[in-house]
């Protein structure tokens, strides 16, 4: 049965994705600097981060929540707002701006290396990585 269920999330994925087996390009925001999306000239600022993924040292059932909020700055226009989250009523893991869909990758460093700095961790001691791709 579950290799039936898998198969047929495959196939209901795949045309959203496109027929492309090419992988998203990626970006890297470290708090509170900004990275120019190649060919658009928009620039994505991670202005804020709520950081509950499991700690070091224990053993989780859950992956924990990864809360982003970005600030979109068009090549012409208003700067946007978007948040991206992994398990949170305010954000998905994907939002649409300014002619991109910016999709949550992931985010580092490990809440094993945060331990090791002996102080709570800053904005700018986090990198998030992001897919993006023109909006559908």
């Amino acid at each position: 049965m579950r290799p039936l269920l898998f198969a047929l999330a495959v196939a209901l994925a795949g045309p959203a994705l496109g027929n492309s087996t090419d992988p998203l390009p990626t970006l890297s925001l470290t708090g509170g600097a900004g990275v120019t999306v190649p060919k658009t000239g928009h620039r994505l600022l991670l202005t804020g981060l709520v950081d509950q993924r499991c700690p070091a040292q224990v053993d989780c059932y859950w992956e924990g929540m990864i809360r982003a909020e970005i600030t979109v700055l068009p090549a012409s226009g208003a700067a946007q707002q978007i948040v991206l989250c992994n398990l949170c009523d305010d954000g998905t893991r994907d939002a649409t701006v300014a002619g991109l869909t910016i999709s949550l990758v992931g985010l580092a460093p490990s809440t094993e290396d945060l331990a090791r700095l002996g102080r709570a961790p800053l904005l700018t001691d986090y990198t998030l990585t992001v897919a993006y791709s023109p909006a559908p």
